[in-house]
């Protein structure tokens, strides 16, 4: 395709969809399908709620091919808005290097330290990070994204639970809120600045990023419980152009329990931030 930003670097096959076409490097069509019929789940699930509009691809990469067409470190899954809206593209590698997976081996001695295993294979809960950048990527076409990026974080994670919720997939559910208390009891951060996640994400510590990640996990789940879907509607009605750089005062109007929640964040925490080379 003439408008296709990949063709001349890497050949990718397909598994077309009317809701959700998947892309995929060359050996990797069964986990193409897999991730295909988990996102599409999702995405049939918050329609109704959500009025999703514009077109939702899905990209599985392996890493040969991700080196010609990201930077992103191979491993982490993404989204992309297309030029011109006309869509996003969620990202996810096709496996999972060995070396990739050690960067969490800090995180289970100290989480085993403090009584917290692992609630399954590492490689799950990075698949349920799909299911989370899903949740950007809905949060982009319902119009729910702010370009703040804690807030951003919070609302993919919202979305993420509140499908799986009414998906009635309690196992997934619970086990990526275990995923998140391991990250916090695994990290040495008590309190980290709001602020900090405003950086650029590659210069964040590897913890500071997992605990930041946990604990929009967490609120976004005792959140779910009193909003259900009524949270991203009344976000949509407060946040429109006029104040959507203020979001913070917009969930606490929503939502006063945010006030305290704020809290959680102490100011002038610069350790969590990776010192510049």
């Amino acid at each position: 395709m003439a408008d296709d930003p990949f063709a001349q670097k890497v050949f990718l096959q397909t598994l077309d969809d009317p809701l959700l076409t998947a892309r995929y490097s060359s050996g990797h069509r069964r986990r193409a399908g897999q991730l295909q019929a988990f996102v599409k789940s999702l995405h049939q699930t918050a329609e109704p709620y959500l009025g999703l509009g514009g077109k939702l691809e899905l990209l599985v990469i392996k890493q040969q091919d991700w080196r010609q067409l990201f930077s992103y470190p191979y491993g982490w899954p993404f989204t992309r808005n297309k030029p011109a809206a006309a869509g996003v593209s969620i990202i996810a590698a096709a496996d999972y290097p060995l070396r990739f997976l050690h960067r969490w081996d800090d995180i289970f001695v100290r989480a085993a330290k403090a009584g917290h295993g692992p609630p399954g294979d590492l490689r799950e809960f990075l698949d349920l990070l799909i299911g989370h950048e899903w949740g950007h990527a809905a949060a982009n076409l319902s119009g729910l994204r702010s370009r703040v990026k804690w807030f951003d974080e919070l609302m993919a994670s919202y979305l993420f639970l509140a499908a799986l919720k009414e998906l009635e997939a309690e196992v997934l559910y619970a086990r990526f809120l275990d995923w998140a208390e391991l990250e916090i009891a695994g990290s040495t951060v008590s309190r980290i600045d709001l602020g900090a996640f405003e950086y650029p994400l590659s210069r964040l510590r590897f913890e500071n990023l997992l605990w930041f990640q946990a604990v929009f996990t967490l609120r976004a789940a005792e959140m779910l419980t009193k909003w259900s879907w009524d949270f991203p509607k009344a976000l949509a009605e407060k946040l429109d152009q006029a104040n959507r750089g203020d979001v913070a005062r917009a969930l606490v109007e929503i939502e006063p329990s945010f006030k305290d929640w704020f809290a959680i964040f102490a100011a002038n925490k610069t350790d969590a931030i990776k010192k510049p080379n």
